[in-house]
C-alpha cells in the first residue's frame, strides 16, 4: 500500500480509502494479505486486463499531446532478451539507441518465455527480442531475421565428419539446452532422431556449449552465429545437418495497445534499423552451403 501511494504521489490513507470503495463497488476484497504483503483475488486479477487496457489509453493520450524527444529522454527502455541475443545482437541495438537517445537507460533482462506477455501488460519491459510466437491479441511481432541451425562438436571428434548421416548423428550423444531460451523445436526434433532418449548433458544456456564440446565427444545444434563464434573462441568445427530444421524466425514482441506508445513506437523502429547492419542474412532464402562450410 505505501509503494502504490508512491508510485500514485498520493498518501497511503488516500490509497486505503480508495481501495475501500472498490471493494464495496466490485463486492470482493480484492486484495488478500500474506506474508509479503497484499495479494491480488481471483476477482482483481480478471479485472486488470480490462483497466491496464484503459490506464494506458490515457497515458497514450497524454504522451502524444507532446512529443517524443528522443535526443532528450531519460527514459529506462527494458528488453527482454536471451543470453543468445545478447551476444549475437545487443551491439547492434545499444550503438543505435545511445547515437539517437544517449541520456536514454537500457536495462536488459533475461528473457523467460512464461512470463512475457505477462511483463509486457504490466509495463514492466517495453519489448523482447526472441524466437517462439505469441498471442496476437496481446503481442505485436516484428520480424527481425531468420536464425539456420548447424552442428557442433569437438575439432577433435574421431567420428562425426563435415557431413555426417543421421545415423551417425544418433550414434553419439548430445548435448541439451534449455527449452525456455525458445528453441524447442530443435529440441523436438532432436528428440524425435534419438528416439526420445534423455540427452546426458543438460545446459540452461548456451554460455559454455563451447567448451563442453572440446571436452567431451558429444555434439550440438546451435544458431549459425554462434557456431562461428565457437570456431573462433574454442577447439571446436562445424558441420552440416543430414536434415531438414525450421530456421529461429526471431522477432521484436511489444504489446498490442489501442492507442501506439511514442516511445515504444520508436524503439521498435531503432531495433529493426539497428540490425540491418547485422553481418548475416536477415531471410533465410539468402544462405547458402558455404555459410554453413566456411
Amino acid at each position: 500500500m505505501t509503494e502504490a501511494s508512491k508510485a500514485l504521489f498520493v498518501s497511503q490513507p488516500s490509497v486505503s480509502y480508495a481501495l475501500s470503495k472498490l471493494r464495496k463497488f466490485f463486492s470482493d476484497p480484492l486484495f488478500l494479505r500474506n506474508r509479503t504483503g497484499l495479494e491480488p483475488t481471483p476477482v482483481a486479477e480478471s479485472l486488470y486486463p480490462q483497466m491496464v487496457q484503459a490506464i494506458w489509453l490515457m497515458d497514450s493520450v497524454v504522451q502524444n499531446a507532446t512529443d517524443f524527444k528522443a535526443a532528450e529522454t531519460t527514459r529506462t527502455f527494458r528488453l527482454m532478451m536471451t543470453d543468445l541475443a545478447l551476444m549475437a545482437l545487443f551491439s547492434f541495438v545499444v550503438q543505435a539507441i545511445q547515437a539517437k537517445a544517449p541520456r536514454a537507460r537500457i536495462e536488459v533482462t533475461l528473457l523467460d518465455v512464461a512470463q512475457l506477455e505477462d511483463k509486457l501488460r504490466r509495463s514492466e519491459i517495453d519489448g523482447a527480442i526472441a524466437v517462439p510466437t505469441f498471442s496476437e491479441d496481446i503481442v505485436v511481432r516484428d520480424h527481425l531475421m531468420d536464425m539456420p541451425y548447424v552442428g557442433v562438436c569437438a575439432a577433435s571428434h574421431p567420428r562425426l565428419s563435415p557431413e555426417p548421416t543421421v545415423e551417425d548423428l544418433v550414434a553419439e550423444q548430445r548435448i541439451e539446452v534449455s527449452g525456455a531460451l525458445g528453441h524447442q523445436h530443435v529440441e523436438r526434433t532432436l528428440s524425435d532422431l534419438h528416439g526420445h532418449q534423455q540427452p546426458p548433458i543438460a545446459l540452461p544456456n548456451y554460455s559454455v556449449v563451447d567448451e563442453t564440446l572440446a571436452a567431451t565427444e558429444s555434439y550440438c545444434v546451435v544458431p549459425l552465429f554462434l557456431g562461428d563464434m565457437f570456431v573462433k573462441r574454442s577447439p571446436v568445427r562445424k558441420f552440416i545437418l543430414p536434415f531438414t530444421l525450421e530456421p529461429g524466425h526471431v522477432g521484436l514482441h511489444t504489446l498490442r495497445r489501442v492507442a501506439p506508445s511514442p516511445p515504444v513506437e520508436w524503439l521498435r523502429h531503432v531495433v529493426a534499423e539497428a540490425l540491418v547492419a547485422y553481418p548475416y542474412p536477415q531471410h533465410i532464402g539468402d544462405y547458402d552451403d558455404s555459410w554453413f562450410t566456411n
